[in-house]
């Protein structure tokens, strides 16, 4: 057992919002549902988070299986190890994507049994009747996960959905590739309707998938407008909730249910920012997590965070960049152009901002444009040790931020750099507890809250 994993077990992270308090129920209602689906005789795909085609998929009358949020789960519930260690005995290494490993160990568990293994995290993951793969270069797991999935589910089909991650050069313009891009993604997602239809028995609702990219936006604009509320100081909610009250997004775009939680939320926000209510009584430092998915097993470190009087407003993970009419998307009726354009435009936001600044690049600018409209006295990131394709760069984009904007120390391994505006790189993984000590963990947060302190006296001195 890991170090602090007895005591973590106890504990339950505090959240500042009753929204967030409310995520928990949510996602156990909705991996509940998907069993529940499956025993209805309904059809259920696994897919990925940010795949860009929820949409299609609710259109089609598919209940999505989120795989990566089902590993996620059995990691809070912490009870992944048996996953993991199944995975490992059919020779997948330890060193791989640990969502990926925890998937497929649940995966031929419960091909094995012919059931659910025994006392599964809220209900188990249910068996797809197709899945859909994602391609987006960034993650070898969108590829291959279920390829290897299908050695032990030969009768499930797999789609690859081939989206890219438009890669950035500063020497070529984006308009000059951006038609290329287009069609290509338009191609992409065409097939993949085709697929499910094959696959379903059905013809594609058109004026169905509309309603749903449309409703998706609201909430897309809705989500941006709530989150920009955390500018406030004190700030009402931090990255902590951020990691809960991000599901409605990543998971249920498309949903009635998704835009009403934002609503709530925004109006929650809005009453604590009245009351001058923060995250903690006194606010003293405000921090950034630059990059990087969280330990899911160890969110009670953000209160641990709270307890020395930091909060993060700001997170660039799983956060919408800006609203819909800032993307900049033609008009088209064509439900399918038009999410073709938002995923273009989503993951090439910062590309011209990038070219104007000698030496930056799209991820810097958004630590950049961050730092500036929140305030930001710390940058924090996670290197998880199995999600390289993810977490690959951090380090790279604190040197860049330091060359170009201000000088960024870096606090890693013990090791202290410069002063201003400090930096702290935690490293553990997403799923795999063994990689993890609570106690190193706050030995690096408090040593990394003694320089902030050191940094503000400075400043006000």
């Amino acid at each position: 057992m890991a170090e602090g994993e007895a005591t973590q077990e106890r504990k339950k992270r505090k959240t500042a919002t009753e929204a967030a308090s409310r995520i928990s129920s949510m996602v156990k209602a909705a991996i509940g549902g998907t069993v529940k689906a499956k025993q209805e005789g309904k059809k259920l795909a696994y897919t990925f988070i940010c795949c860009s085609y929820d949409e299609i998929i609710r259109a089609m009358d598919i209940v999505p299986v989120w795989t990566e949020n089902y590993a996620g789960i059995c990691a809070v519930k912490r009870d992944v190890n048996r996953f993991l260690e199944r995975a490992e005995s059919l020779g997948f290494s330890r060193s791989l994507c640990t969502y990926a490993l925890c998937g497929l160990g649940f995966d031929h568990m419960r091909e094995e049994l012919g059931e659910m293994p025994p006392n599964p995290p809220w209900g188990g993951q249910a068996r797809p009747d197709v899945m859909l793969s994602s391609g987006q270069i960034l993650c070898d797991p969108r590829n291959k996960w279920y390829q290897a999935a299908q050695q032990f589910m030969p009768d499930v089909p797999i789609y690859n959905v081939g989206l890219p991650w438009p890669l950035y050069e500063d020497d070529i313009e984006l308009a000059e590739v951006t038609d290329y891009y287009i069609k290509y993604i338009i191609r992409e997602l065409r097939g993949l309707v085709g697929f499910l239809e094959e696959q379903m028995g059905r013809k594609m609702d058109y004026d169905r998938l509309s309603e749903l990219v449309a409703l998706s936006e609201r909430t897309w604009d809705l989500m941006w407008e709530t989150y920009e509320l955390r500018r406030a100081v004190p700030t009402p909610m931090d990255t902590g909730d951020a990691m809960n009250t991000m599901v409605p997004e990543a998971f249920m775009m498309g949903t009635q249910e998704a835009y009403d939680f934002y609503l709530d939320l925004n109006k929650e926000l809005k009453e604590k920012i009245a009351r001058k209510e923060g995250v903690v009584e006194n606010e003293k430092y405000r921090l950034l997590w630059g990059g990087g998915l969280p330990s899911w097993f160890a969110l009670t470190d953000f209160n641990y965070f709270n307890s020395k009087g930091a909060v993060f407003p700001v997170e660039t993970t799983y956060r919408l960049i800006e609203p819909m009419v800032r993307l900049g998307i033609p008009d088209t009726n064509d439900p399918i152009e038009r999410l073709a354009w938002r995923w273009f435009k989503y993951w090439t936001y910062w590309y011209d901002k990038a070219r104007k600044r000698p030496g930056s690049e799209p991820d810097v600018e958004r630590l950049i444009q961050y730092i500036e409209d929140y305030q930001i006295d710390g940058i924090v990131m996670h290197e998880a040790f199995s999600c390289r394709t993810w977490h690959l760069g951090l380090i790279w984009q604190l040197n860049q931020l330091k060359k170009i904007y201000r000088p960024i120390p870096i606090l890693h391994l013990g090791r202290k750099m410069a002063r201003e505006t400090p930096s702290l790189i935690l490293e553990s993984d997403i799923v795999d507890m063994s990689s993890y000590s609570e106690p190193e963990t706050r030995s690096k947060i408090d040593a990394f809250i003694e320089t902030l302190e050191s940094v503000k006296s400075h400043q006000t001195a």
